[in-house]
């Protein structure tokens, strides 16, 4: 296993074989998944995924669990460029905790860039997405460019220790 991650409500373990059925029901909700990258509702094609991932030394692919060990959401780190990682497959159910979704940012972020020392990430958002866009943009990512579908946000460390001050608070 590659990490886990504890938070104060939720905690980040690497997925496995046995998260395909979640992943998939997850995924192929049409409301939870309107701004994601389509997924195929097959069981069988997401464990041959898990499996290639799980062969990876760069990708990070997470369950994020409520304290009551059921899942609740995923969360994943890849596209590593240089000193620069990509975080998405962002995606909470409806019975995730109320700060799931500031906590579950937090703990990828702590990850990414204390444990595996990154200095910076990149990520894109559906600029229909505007309640992430918004997110984003409070946790003081910046739009560096955009096309007709999504915004590409930069975030450096240096941004993140300053904004990680305001949410101590969802911290353990």
């Amino acid at each position: 296993m590659k990490a886990y991650v504890r938070g104060k409500s939720v905690y980040l373990r690497e997925t496995t074989v046995d998260d395909a059925d979640f992943i998939v029901r997850l995924r192929t909700d049409a409301n939870k998944s309107k701004h994601l990258s389509p997924t195929a509702d097959n069981i069988g094609q997401q464990k041959d995924y898990i499996c290639r991932y799980l062969t990876s030394r760069t990708e990070y692919y997470f369950i994020i669990c409520g304290w009551d060990n059921n899942p609740v959401g995923t969360i994943r780190i890849y596209d590593i460029q240089n000193d620069s990682f990509c975080w998405g497959s962002w995606i909470l159910s409806d019975e995730a905790p109320p700060n799931a979704s500031i906590e579950s940012a937090l703990l990828i972020y702590d990850f990414a860039f204390y444990s595996l020392h990154y200095k910076k990430s990149h990520f894109d958002v559906r600029k229909e997405n505007q309640r992430v866009v918004a997110f984003h943009q409070r946790f003081g990512a910046i739009i560096v460019r955009e096309d007709e579908i999504n915004y590409y946000f930069q975030y450096s460390q240096e941004d993140y220790l300053k904004t990680r001050q305001r949410y101590l608070r969802y911290l353990p």
